[in-house]
């Protein structure tokens, strides 16, 4: 339950309460009720049997979700008394009243049946049907089966004279699909909303339908092929993991366009395809001498994103190209960032006059956009891929060392081939008189600076500040995410005031970042766009830990 009321107010002056400053003579109320009941029941059935060097393990069971939601929001003005919030105290002039009631369910049998021998081959199966409320017909219920194996090569008989190098080593594979049911309830249903019409030089209330709905939707699929291998090596100080993964993903709900004349907004459809391909590493070591000890762990992904299908439609795109433009488009990765390639500054006029402009009254300073498809005039058609938004690459690194009572543990991040779009003040370089950053004092265009950065600036204008390489900028970073000390002082000593074990620390998290966008002083996790987010903040902190 949520309730807001706003009061009537009248502010006067400091000096003449007999003048009025400001009067707010319209207090109003809104106030949310919300209800929510999910009810959730799953049955296991367990059967486990061994013999000899064979063990086999089977699971078969059965889930279901009911969930029940409803919303109501009311509200109401001109309350006679600023005391008086309850709702039913209000005017009956511009009230409002809404709400929604919903309903959904999942119902899943699965099993699964592990087989073991001899902790050498390993064997697994699975199999699920899910039914899901978000569609009708054939489209409710479909199954997704998965399989995965494995050979530990290191129990076979011929490996004992590589057990000195090799301690411990097994190779698996596995497939497997999985299904995405979270699409809007009711998108199969043809809904009708509320919409008065006019009868008689009169308003009726009436209802009409505005979206076609999609009876065959059902389920995303998504199909993954894993090969991988586990290994311990040099006496198990070593270990090494590694997995090389296929993803598609079919059936990806994606609003396609239909003729006008049907006069409904277009429906969901199965129709996308997307393509993860890529590998995983994590390699660690650890080793002691004496009362030194140490381990380290780093661990690498890469991941190739791509669009394969989007059913003969697109390229979809987001259009103001002052914010950042997106495409999705078959061949290349989801969501790319979309705009113009600049070759720098115009420098003078005559420059000017002699290249195709996206703008008129183009002046020297301003951004000079390519004609990439050589057609002599800049438009839409020149603008082309200019970067991913999810990274290509990530990576981590762990390290703990240990001497005695001292211990020391950091832990590093980063990741590689992202782009993130600057928008809004922060890349509009004051023209529209918003706050923006100090980069720019000094360092635009002008008659004579004409080797700034930036384009010369112009009053409530955004020609150069168009989606273009301009504002989209190396999102790359490694950060020291957090680096700690700690000591724990020797137990002969605690013990003798009771306490059985006494731990302090100092911890700093997000201590150090390289990257790029360092210059604007801007988190290299941040989203494109406008920067109204919260930045990550490095906290610095002393810890005591007492056990008695």
């Amino acid at each position: 339950m949520q309730k807001e009321f706003s009061n009537a107010y009248k502010i006067l002056d400091y000096y003449d309460n007999s003048i009025v400053k400001k009067d707010v003579d319209k207090n109003s109320l809104k106030e949310i009720r919300k209800n929510m009941n999910e009810q959730t029941f799953t049955g296991l059935l367990n059967f486990y049997k061994t013999w000899k060097n064979h063990d086999v393990n089977v699971l078969a069971g059965y889930s279901q979700i009911i969930n029940k939601s409803n919303y109501l929001e009311g509200y109401k003005e001109y309350f006679y008394s600023n005391e008086m919030e309850s709702i039913d105290m209000g005017g009956e002039d511009n009230r409002k009243i809404t709400g929604y009631d919903h309903k959904w369910g999942l119902r899943s049998f699965f099993r699964r049946i592990n087989y073991d021998y001899n902790d050498r081959y390993l064997l697994e199966v699975n199999g699920r049907w899910d039914g899901s409320s978000r569609f009708t017909g054939s489209g409710v219920y479909a199954f997704f089966p998965s399989a995965s194996a494995a050979w530990r090569i290191s129990q076979e008989n011929f490996w004992n004279k590589e057990r000195w190098f090799i301690n411990d080593l097994k190779i698996r594979a596995s497939w497997g699909q999985t299904g995405n049911q979270a699409i809007p309830l009711y998108e199969f249903y043809p809904a009708l909303v509320s919409s008065d019409y006019t009868y008689n030089n009169e308003i009726k209330p009436g209802y009409i339908q505005k979206k076609m709905s999609n009876p065959d939707l059902t389920w995303e699929t998504t199909t993954q092929t894993d090969i991988g291998l586990d290994a311990y090596l040099l006496d198990s100080r070593m270990s090494l993991t590694f997995d090389y993964y296929n993803k598609m993903t079919d059936g990806i709900l994606l609003t396609l366009p239909i003729p006008g004349v049907i006069g409904l907004e277009a429906p969901l459809q199965n129709a996308g395809s997307v393509l993860n391909r890529g590998i995983e590493l994590m390699v660690s070591w650890r080793d002691s001498f004496k009362d030194f000890n140490y381990n380290i762990s780093a661990n690498f992904s890469y991941n190739k994103n791509k669009i394969t299908d989007l059913a003969g439609s697109g390229p979809y795109k987001t259009t103001l190209s002052t914010d950042p433009m997106t495409i999705r488009s078959e061949g290349l990765p989801i969501d790319s960032h979309w705009g113009y390639i600049t070759d720098g500054l115009f420098q003078a006029q005559e420059e000017v006059n002699s290249y195709p402009t996206l703008f008129a009254n183009t002046k020297p300073g301003d951004i000079k956009y390519v004609d990439l498809n050589n057609d002599g005039k800049i438009t839409p058609e020149d603008m082309t891929y200019l970067g991913n938004t999810f990274p290509k690459y990530t990576f981590g690194l762990n390290g703990a060392i240990s001497y005695k009572g001292f211990e020391l543990f950091m832990q590093w991040q980063g990741a590689a081939d992202v782009d993130v779009r600057l928008s809004g003040a922060l890349s509009e370089m004051g023209n529209q008189e918003g706050f923006t950053h100090e980069i720019y004092a000094n360092n635009v265009w002008t008659p004579e600076h004409t080797d700034a950065r930036f384009p010369r600036p112009v009053k409530f204008d955004l020609r150069n500040v168009q989606s273009s390489d301009r504002v989209i900028f190396d999102g790359s970073y490694l950060r020291l995410k957090t680096l700690q000390l700690s000591y724990t002082l020797p137990v002969g000593l605690t013990r003798k005031v009771f306490i059985q074990r006494a731990k302090v620390s100092v911890t700093a998290t997000n201590l150090l970042t390289f990257s790029a966008l360092n210059e604007w002083n801007l988190d290299p996790e941040f989203p494109s766009g406008r920067a109204n987010y919260y930045p990550q903040s490095s906290v610095y902190s002393l810890g005591l830990n007492l056990e008695f």
